[in-house]
């Protein structure tokens, strides 16, 4: 027995042990001259039968048969195997087929195939590729809109723009009017005071123009930090002085420390910050502070410098309701007060965010109401 049959007759032997459908047949005639106990199983008797017939119910041999790859010229074995896939429309399966020729114990020349059913793999590389071909409509679905919404964030800002250029014009007029009227009539005391309170309202009108471009960038990530040493104590003295004549204000106080403390005469709180963002922030967070107090109440503003941080907190008498404490620092959240738009808190929130800091709400003292603004000393503030 030359070593190509004894290879078959080893082959044979071991054959129908295997998980795997395998059957030999010969190459010259199609007829199947072996099957293994996996194919017996599932297909019963096949001895005799043509492959090509029996496996895929075909009457001709089959468009994929390998034979001639694996025949010598002179009709022997040439050792090499082939290895494809195939999808059997007899049993709509998909296998994996290892075909390779070798001398029979009777002389005759045959083919082997081993059939690995390979079909739930198929049907998982099939929802693969279906869900790759959705994920890059979808990927092209989202940058059609993104190039949309960006050219919408640009009209916007271009709008906004050409606003903010024709109201400055006119409020600008308005603002300086009122000290006009002061330096030229001699105003009854009462007369005097809401001319200040127009004065003062049309400051913070260009205030909120100046502003409104800045949140805006923020909002989308386009602002770019400046960062410059800031006196924040000075900031904060000078931020308390406006807001106090402010009606908001009336019967209500301010009390600006340091650790607790009153300031030394000069004291100074250094920061390097963004003072287009830091002034607006402590503007917020106070008048937020003094008209949520009661009448009589004291708004306190306390620093504490620490090695590698700065705290800030805002404190005052009065408790944020409940239901919105875990959304105070969102957009458009507001405690209900008269004329508030649930910005001023949102807008101090981004801009302690752009110097890598945090803010937060402490409630935990009844009756009292203290927003913590954490700001980084290192120095290295990014937008």
């Amino acid at each position: 027995m030359n070593a190509s049959m004894l290879e078959s007759a080893l082959l044979q032997t071991h054959f129908d042990v295997i998980p795997f459908g395998i059957y030999v047949m010969d190459v010259a005639t199609y007829e199947l001259v072996f099957v293994n106990r996996h194919f017996r199983d599932l297909l019963g008797a096949t001895e005799g039968g043509t492959c090509h017939k029996v496996i895929y119910d075909s009457d001709t041999p089959c468009l994929h048969c390998r034979i001639p790859e694996l025949l010598t010229p002179e009709g022997m074995p040439n050792g090499v195997t082939a290895i494809y896939d195939h999808y059997n429309e007899r049993d709509e399966r998909w296998a994996q087929l290892q075909e390779k020729t070798m001398g029979w114990p009777d002389g005759r020349v045959v083919k082997y195939s081993i059939a690995v059913d390979i079909s739930e793999l198929k049907e998982t590389q099939n929802r693969l590729a279906e869900a790759h071909a959705e994920l890059a409509i979808r990927n092209r679905e989202l940058s059609a809109q993104n190039r949309i919404l960006q050219e919408n964030i640009e009209l916007r800002e271009h709008v906004e723009r050409i606003a903010r250029h024709d109201l400055k014009a006119p409020l600008s007029a308005l603002v300086g009017l009122p000290q006009v009227l002061l330096d030229s009539y001699d105003l009854p005391e009462s007369a005097t005071a809401i001319v200040r309170l127009i004065e003062q309202a049309g400051h913070s009108m260009l205030e909120m123009l100046n502003q409104s471009l800045i949140l805006f960038r923020l909002e989308t990530g386009t602002y770019v930090l400046s960062p410059k040493p800031v006196d924040l104590m000075d900031l904060a003295q000078r931020t308390v002085g406006r807001l106090a004549g402010l009606p908001a204000a009336h019967g209500r106080t301010f009390q600006v420390t340091f650790a607790g403390r009153s300031p030394r005469p000069g004291e100074e709180v250094g920061y390097p910050g963004d003072a287009l963002l830091l002034e607006p922030m402590l503007q917020n967070l106070l008048l937020n502070a003094v008209e949520a107090s009661p009448e009589g109440g004291c708004v306190t503003l306390d620093f504490r410098m620490e090695p590698d941080r700065l705290l800030l907190a805002v404190s005052n008498a009065g408790e944020v309701p409940e239901p919105i404490r875990a959304r105070i620092f969102e957009k458009y959240v507001t405690m209900g007060k008269r004329g508030g738009t649930g910005l001023g808190a949102y807008s101090a929130t981004l801009a302690v965010r752009a110097h890598g800091g945090r803010i937060e709400l402490d409630a935990t003292v009844p009756g009292r109401t203290t927003i913590v603004v954490t700001l980084p000393r290192s120095g290295d503030v990014t937008a």
